[in-house]
């Protein structure tokens, strides 16, 4: 079945709006794509109605099995789109969001597919989230926030939101990119600044960066 643009963002919001903060409101799908709670509530309705997803009012919305298929298909797209972006065109991780999110509809899967078997079939994309395969499998996130990590341990930065150019700017200019090595120096009590150590560098980080980068332990760190 093919589906408009309207109906592939709001399937790729609710994914992405379901794996950072586990539910979809109306809310936060209608910040998310910039438009009114009313035209949320109607789409989710009609969502609904086509098995996309499960919608009850009040109570935000979820993805059918039909529906998950869907938008990890247009998440798989959008990924790829991005991975070649940074690695072929060399263009700043930054952009490439807005740049892939016009991408992911306009081309057609031979060319996704091209993006694949050039790049080797990567795994995550630049900002550290894994790429759904051709089938649609995804491999599962074992990470935790920054701001949960424990004073005088060290970690490996996995993934970062990539909503906020701005942030990904910043992050880009300390080193703090996925697969970089960190250590937390000091973490004070009531949500003070963290101290880390980055690479040879110490950095003080608040929490809007420790509520937006995501570690996990070393041993347990993908290559």
């Amino acid at each position: 079945m093919a589906l408009s643009r309207s109906v592939e963002d709001y399937l790729a919001a609710i994914y992405r709006a379901t794996l950072k903060n586990g539910t979809a409101t109306t809310s936060e799908i209608a910040r998310r794509l910039n438009v009114s709670a009313a035209s949320t509530t109607h789409m989710f309705q009609r969502l609904a109605q086509e098995g996309l997803v499960r919608y009850k009012e009040y109570s935000g919305v979820s993805l059918t099995k039909a529906g998950e298929a869907a938008a990890l298909d247009i998440i798989r797209r959008h990924r790829l789109a991005e991975r070649f972006l940074t690695d072929v065109l060399e263009i700043p991780w930054d952009r490439v969001d807005a740049l892939a999110h016009r991408m992911e509809h306009a081309l057609p899967a031979e060319v996704i597919q091209g993006f694949a078997r050039i790049l080797d079939n990567p795994t995550t994309c630049p900002h550290g989230y894994p790429i759904p395969d051709a089938e649609g499998n995804v491999a599962p996130l074992h990470d935790f926030l920054l701001q949960e990590a424990e004073e005088g341990q060290e970690f490996v930065i996995t993934r970062v939101d990539e909503e906020d150019p701005e942030l990904l700017r910043y992050l880009a200019e300390v080193g703090m990119t996925p697969g970089q090595q960190i250590r937390v120096i000091r973490k004070p009590p009531f949500d003070e600044p963290m101290v880390l150590q980055v690479g040879s560098e110490e950095r003080t980080v608040g929490s809007r960066i420790a509520q937006a980068v995501y570690v996990r332990e070393p041993e347990t760190a993908p290559a």
